[in-house]
């Protein structure tokens, strides 16, 4: 009896001690990012017109906390400027459109876009597409045209309100640049690139370099993405409940680029930063 008890109790401590992690991570991933829009448009007027606007908007990647946060990286490499962090966990092209007023209304000299990755993973699976749409109650389901559709519009407002605009190719998906995952990313990348010529904004190619570091480095046959809530889960709870680095995560799990088969580590946050850096200095 006595024994069944204590059995009971430290199934109950477990699964208290699990929701615990659970909890933490998702603070963890979920806190606002340094900078974002709400804060930015909080700040009293003469303040936010102290410095140059630049938004970089986007979903996690951009958001920076499941992975290294390159929007902190510019910010540090240019302080004349005030950076809004536009990124929204989980976004899509189409999430972004709808949020463009409050973009607008922080007045961005400078817009930089990394937006679609999730209107990628949408559509890898059969019945993926149709599940972002029911879960996101969008118009339609993601697709190569939706999403060709959503970033004409997104430039277009950001041009009216005579922002500079660059967007950025979007980066691999796990480390298997020959999958499937990875063949529809380019797919989706050469639609950003018809309309950057199109739109004549600046088209950062994200992916292009991140590609050649796996080429040179011989780890372009590396962990594939698989679509899986997991690496994402482990990289999240090793993180904001173990402490480690996203580059320590990612070292550990065989990602030369990524903690996780989709967002940053330190090394990619860098290239991203820089592409951006450049653009931000030639204007």
């Amino acid at each position: 009896m006595r024994s069944g008890r204590i059995i009971t109790a430290g199934i109950i401590g477990a699964g208290l001690a699990g929701a615990a992690v659970l909890v933490r991570a998702a603070r963890g991933v979920q806190a606002p990012a340094a900078g974002d829009v709400r804060g930015f448009l909080a700040l009293p007027l003469d303040e936010r017109e102290r410095r140059p606007v630049v938004a970089i908007l986007g979903a996690s990647i951009v958001h920076g906390r499941a992975g290294v946060d390159f929007v902190r990286m510019l910010r540090e490499g240019f302080p004349h400027r005030a950076f809004v962090n536009a990124g929204v966990n989980g976004r899509v092209a189409w999430e972004l459109v709808q949020a463009m007023d409050d973009v607008i209304a922080c007045e961005p000299s400078s817009a930089i876009i990394l937006v679609g990755t999730n209107d990628i993973q949408a559509t890898l699976a059969p019945d993926g597409g149709d599940a972002v749409r029911t879960a996101k109650y969008l118009p339609e389901a993601p697709s190569l045209d939706f999403y060709g559709e959503c970033l004409t519009l997104i430039i277009d407002r950001l041009h009216a309100a005579g922002s500079r605009v660059a967007v950025c190719s979007l980066p691999p998906l796990g480390q298997d640049l020959a999958d499937v995952a990875n063949a529809r990313t380019h797919e989706f990348n050469r639609v950003i690139a018809v309309i950057c010529e199109s739109r004549e904004v600046t088209y950062l190619p994200v992916n292009e370099r991140l590609s050649s570091l796996l080429d040179d480095a011989d780890e372009a046959d590396g962990p594939p993405f698989t679509g899986s809530w997991r690496p994402g889960f482990v990289s999240l709870v090793g993180h904001f409940v173990g402490g480690r680095s996203f580059d320590e995560i990612a070292a550990g799990r065989g990602f030369m680029l990524s903690p996780d088969g989709v967002h940053l580590n330190t090394r990619a946050a860098r290239v991203v930063a820089d592409l951006a850096a450049e653009f931000l200095a030639a204007g």
